[in-house]
């Protein structure tokens, strides 16, 4: 029997959102309400040409990661443990994220490694009485399990 609207559609797996975690390595607590993370790690790479000859090679391989992390200020009573655990440049530390990948699948871990806070900044708006932190953050490299 065909579908109301006219294709067939498939139900391939589920997941439920408490699936879904952020770790903070070595924090107590869970640094109060994060609603968003965005991270992405780049590399440089240069490609270099050969006198004489069509050869041309690939050098590169430094990395550097951005990440940027917004939260409600409050529901914890530990929400400073973000900042102070990450301000410090000369003790970064890593930020981990694991998410599941379904109600049988395996979870993905991505672990910022040596992560420092870089920029701080908050906004609040008169309908929500709730005050947001931005946070952004400089990681050396990535492992993603």
């Amino acid at each position: 029997m065909p579908s109301v609207f006219g294709t067939e559609q498939k139900h391939k797996n589920s997941f439920r959102a408490e699936d879904l975690k952020m770790t903070l390595a070595g924090a107590d607590g869970d640094g109060a309400l994060v609603q968003q993370v965005n991270f992405t790690l780049t590399r440089q790479v240069n490609l270099l040409y050969e006198i004489g000859s069509t050869n041309v090679y690939y050098v590169g391989n430094r990395r550097q990661g951005q990440c940027q992390m917004s939260r409600i200020v409050g529901g914890a009573s530990n929400f400073k443990t973000l900042v102070t655990k990450y301000g410090d440049m000369c003790k970064p530390e890593d930020l981990t994220l694991t998410a599941s990948a379904g109600c049988q699948g395996t979870p993905v871990t991505y672990n910022l490694k040596k992560a420092t806070l870089t920029q701080l900044g908050a906004s609040v708006t008169a309908q929500d009485i709730v005050i947001t932190e931005n946070l952004g953050f400089i990681f050396t490299d990535l492992d993603y399990t």
